[in-house]
């Protein structure tokens, strides 16, 4: 089965003649922030404006709203308008890796949409080709296009689902993750041809969070043994194994968008070797192979819902089990005692 869903017919680098039309709306919208003139800005948004239309050759940005570019990133982010009511604040990722781009779904007369937000500092190397910064801008922006495809390409075929549907609390903590891996997945496929190819960064992220997962993890666990909040263990423990499970996402993703195997990667493979996660990393791997087979023509959510199966098992194994989801969308947990998760009482 070929589950890569890289269009064979649109290459980058081929004739214009032979590309597609632009698919990004005719008016691109674009937010500047904190440039230190306003002809500096005007230039460097007319430029992001045609290097965005040319990506829309290859990626579908059709529900694009707009791009907003800002030194004062996290500021930009809670300035958003998400055109919807939310309790949510969109903040810039930590931990492992820290976020300089965003591409968060909003709501446009009634239309679910996707706006990218890009620290400033990340894109500036676009004004220079040979600025040893420039494959990776040109990366990144190619890697925020693509996840406006791929929310769209999810949102027709479940309309009313993005933004409009209220679930239960262990449904949220599963989608979260469906989410996630599917979208890092289909994204790095897409975006993997333009510029700089960031599999050794995907790779150390995903090792360093193999190396870690399970013992942070523990750690709440533990921590858990003296606050006895459910929910907050819950959340906590599908946070830690859903964000290791998007970094494999992330790798296995731009894996397949470049041809590349385990036997390639050398480091991955041995880090695998032996390894808890091992396991979960072919489940997961087949798991959004499955997803993209069907790429945009799906007709049920089974296929989405397989990762979260896989989410459930993988924190179960983790020490929390949750179980009797009720209609409210509460539900009952069990924090079996283990050896690895009983705090240090000396």
């Amino acid at each position: 089965m070929n589950d890569s869903i890289l269009p064979e017919k649109e290459q980058p680098g081929a004739p214009e003649a032979d590309l597609p039309p632009p698919s990004a709306p005719k008016n691109i919208s674009i937010s500047l922030r904190g440039f230190d003139t306003e002809d500096h800005a005007r230039a460097f948004g007319n430029m992001l404006a045609t290097y965005v239309r040319e990506l829309s050759r290859h990626i579908d940005l059709s529900a694009l709203d707009g791009v907003t570019v800002a030194f004062d990133y996290a500021h930009a982010l809670l300035d958003l308008d998400r055109g919807y009511e939310t309790s949510h604040r969109l903040t810039p990722s930590e931990g492992i890796v820290y976020g300089v781009a965003m591409t968060p779904s909003v709501m446009r007369d009634g239309r679910v949409k996707s706006h990218m937000v890009f620290h400033a500092g990340v894109l500036l190397a676009l004004e220079d080709e040979t600025h040893e910064l420039y494959g990776q801008a040109l990366h990144m922006l190619a890697h925020e296009c693509a996840h406006v495809e791929v929310t769209e390409r999810f949102n027709a075929a479940f309309p009313g689902m993005l933004l409009q549907t209220k679930v239960g609390v262990h449904e949220r903590y599963r989608w979260d993750i469906i989410k996630a891996c599917w979208d890092e997945y289909a994204v790095t496929q897409i975006c993997a041809p333009f510029g700089r190819r960031p599999t050794e960064d995907y790779e150390e992220t995903f090792i360093t969070a193999l190396n870690e997962t399970r013992q942070r993890a523990n750690d709440l666990i533990k921590a858990y043994r003296l606050h006895g909040d459910h929910g907050r263990i819950t959340g906590e423990v599908y946070g830690a194994y859903g964000e290791l499970m998007k970094f494999a996402a992330y790798h296995l993703g731009n894996m397949v968008g470049l041809g590349l195997t385990l036997e390639d990667l050398p480091k991955t493979k041995a880090a695998l070797e032996g390894h808890w996660f091992a396991p979960y990393f072919e489940k997961l791997k087949e798991a959004c192979a499955a997803i993209a087979a069907h790429y945009g023509s799906w007709t049920d959510r089974g296929a989405f819902e397989a990762l979260g199966d896989l989410a459930d098992e993988i924190v179960v194994e983790g020490g929390v089990i949750v179980y009797g989801d009720r209609e409210d969308g509460g539900f009952a947990v069990k924090v079996p005692f283990t050896p690895e998760t009983m705090p240090d009482m000396s």
